[in-house]
């Protein structure tokens, strides 16, 4: 009995711990920057809203709904994957995972409060972007499910970045690789623009890209008309994504060997 209590006490001092650092980790990193290096939030605005720009002078405004999607599909999977380049430099630059190993917190704690900081940079567009698409008209639980098809992406480029941040020897090949990463999935395939422009060879390929799912929700989501197979399609592919990386991130990191 007293064996049990013990164990329960040491579960609730784990799952405490966890939290703590969860918070603390998310804190230090996601939110206080904000505040004391504003500077830093125009580039997480950048290249998403350039590119929708691009879009809508070019597309005189008939490709705005495909472009609201891919800006905010990139402004999360670039925050998710630039965890990647970050976690490197914590790693060799900081030696600081090295000390997170030695500690009593866990790969996936690790992880998760990085990628939460992450988020947290990626919020302030993000909520832009859900403004202008709800001015659009678009109803209140269809941005609830944007944020869960927000939310699935988040994870699964989280867990790309993670995964690559294990094997990654120096921070410039990471930051290189991220960069190379985020234009090979966020830019190239169907993310700004609609999945039927492409050929008919070429769509499967581009249906590899989790972004690509994430994407052609966000449309459909916004009021774009899909095949109803196309859009069952990709809310059974996005989950299976998230899980496959998730998975890839938690049991084949290279985490004690760093």
């Amino acid at each position: 009995m007293t064996g049990q209590i013990a164990a329960r006490e040491t579960r609730s001092a784990s799952t405490k711990r966890n939290i703590r650092t969860v918070l603390s980790v998310s804190y230090y990193l996601g939110i206080l920057p904000m505040f004391r290096i504003p500077a830093l939030l125009p580039f997480v605005f950048a290249t998403p809203f350039t590119i929708l720009f691009i879009l809508y002078v070019g597309g005189a405004g008939s490709l705005l709904a495909s472009g609201l999607a891919g800006a905010l599909t990139m402004s999360v999977a670039q925050q998710g994957l630039i965890l990647g380049a970050d976690l490197t430099g914590f790693k060799i630059d900081h030696k600081f995972q090295s000390m997170v190993v030695a500690s009593p917190v866990s790969s996936f704690t690790y992880m998760f409060s990085i990628a939460l900081s992450e988020l947290t940079f990626a919020s302030p567009p993000v909520a832009v972007l859900l403004l202008i698409i709800s001015h659009s008209g678009v109803g209140s639980l269809a941005i609830l499910e944007m944020i869960g098809v927000i939310l699935l992406t988040w994870v699964t480029t989280s867990s790309i970045g993670f995964f690559l941040s294990t094997y990654v020897l120096n921070t410039r090949t990471a930051f290189l690789t991220v960069t190379f990463i985020s234009t090979l999935i966020s830019i190239l395939p169907p993310v700004f623009y609609p999945i039927k422009i492409l050929p008919s060879f070429l769509r499967p390929i581009a249906e590899l890209a989790p972004t690509t799912q994430a994407s052609i929700l966000i449309q459909s989501l916004s009021g774009a008309h899909f095949a109803s197979s196309q859009i069952e399609l990709s809310w059974i592919a996005l989950p299976l994504f998230t899980t496959f990386f998730l998975s890839l991130a938690l049991f084949k990191a290279r985490w004690r060997e760093s």
